[in-house]
């Protein structure tokens, strides 16, 4: 009796060996294609996922760096004359021992000598000499492609065998290599995390910039971020004798301005409602995430007694006009009227965008410039011009406009 289940071609069944050829075949896209080395991202390792690896490693960036800025790399730019402790205390020492704590082994190596036994093997290869190129153990044999797999929402791929001979290739001075595609896509630890972020909903932007390739071709960058804090910066070097003191940033994202402000010379600190933010700095900016604090900008304002020298609050002050704060916006400017020793930089929606003419009609720089000096014992709001995020998609919003709040002897408000 013959399964319902057994595929047939023109009525006659598959054997077995013939079904898994064909799903092998409708695995891979057919023939190979040339890639920018740039583009070829870190993988598994030892037969893993790049997600379980970097798990393994305790790295969420590892699947979000260039194989040519990995270990593989790494260990032929130091050169064969490192020793045997250099080689396990390097990158690619770390990543070997790693698959052989999680795996069992790191090809056929499954102690420290058997990973500096595969280390000087790949740098003898790399020096031109002879070798016997290993099969079996996840050694690919020789002539095989690369295998790659397209990574979603980018132009780069994630290798899923081949690290070796990218790095050979690249320190060749190759700038493309041939591989075979595997059909689908996967994601990689940076992209879910984005994605989890609450305001983002699910979507592919940045708000302010991260350097990771995977981002670079269809994750658009909002907000520039440089114009404003060249602009501050600017500002506080005519204000301040030095740039030093307190910085908070008010809504603060994944922590762009507080760590920026922190290599000008500041103690920067942030207040972010969405803790993913604080984790997303962590990884892209090296950023200590116990430097924001995580909760509702007015709650966490209103619960402190503590002043900044200087205070940013950027994109927030429309949210509440529009109800969707915690308080009343007037209320949301004398706590940061409050909080704020020296300077206040504050931008916010405005009328002329797009998605605000209707509900922020009437909120042009004039009046929000009147409305904070009402709202708060500043001396002065200056007016400091438009940002540069009216461009690309956003051609019909942002442009708006940069506030410096200042007391004229830098007291704090009482």
């Amino acid at each position: 009796m013959t399964a319902l289940n057994t595929p047939r071609v023109g009525g006659a069944m598959l054997s077995a060996e013939t079904r898994h050829r064909l799903a092998r075949a409708a695995k891979w896209h057919p023939g190979s294609r040339q890639v920018p080395v740039s583009r070829l991202l870190l993988g598994g390792q030892n037969g893993t996922t790049g997600h379980q690896f970097a798990a393994a490693l305790g790295d969420p960036m590892w699947p979000s760096r260039p194989v040519v800025d990995g270990p593989h790399a790494e260990v032929l730019a130091r050169g064969s004359e490192r020793t045997d402790q250099q080689i396990l205390s390097s990158s690619y020492g770390r990543m070997a021992m790693t698959c052989i704590r999680h795996t069992g082994r790191y090809f056929s190596a499954t102690d420290e000598a058997g990973v500096v036994e595969q280390a000087r093997e790949f740098l003898a290869r790399a020096a031109g000499e002879q070798t016997e190129v290993p099969t079996g153990d996840h050694h690919s044999p020789p002539g095989l492609p690369v295998l790659v797999v397209p990574i979603a929402d980018s132009d780069c791929f994630q290798v899923l065998d081949g690290h070796h001979r990218i790095a050979l290739a690249a320190a060749a001075g190759m700038t493309t290599m041939p591989v075979r595609v595997r059909r689908g896509r996967v994601t990689t630890p940076l992209q879910d995390l984005l994605r989890r972020m609450s305001w983002l909903k699910g979507g592919q932007e940045l708000y302010q910039p991260i350097d990771a390739p995977e981002l670079e071709a269809l994750w658009p960058t909002v907000r520039c971020c440089a114009d404003r804090l060249e602009a501050m910066e600017t500002f506080l070097r005519h204000q301040l004798p030095e740039l030093s003191g307190t910085y908070l940033d008010v809504a603060s994202c994944y922590g762009w301005f507080v760590h920026q402000m922190g290599n000008l010379g500041f103690e920067a600190e942030g207040i972010e409602q969405d803790s993913l933010g604080a984790t997303v700095g962590r990884l892209v900016y090296g950023q200590d995430p116990d430097r924001i604090r995580i909760g509702d900008a007015a709650w966490i304002l209103r619960g402190t007694q503590e002043r900044w020298d200087v205070v940013s609050c950027f994109s927030l002050l429309h949210h509440f006009v529009l109800g969707r704060g915690s308080c009343e916006p007037a209320e949301l400017v004398r706590l940061l009227d409050r909080a704020t020793g020296r300077v206040l930089f504050l931008d916010t929606g405005q009328e002329h965008e797009k998605w605000f003419r209707t509900s922020l009609r009437g909120w042009n720089p004039e009046h929000i410039r009147n409305f904070l000096l009402e709202n708060s014992t500043f001396d002065a709001v200056l007016d400091l011009g438009p940002d540069r995020d009216a461009v690309g998609p956003y051609a019909e919003n942002y442009g708006r406009h940069l506030f410096a709040c200042v007391r004229d002897d830098g007291a704090g408000a009482g």
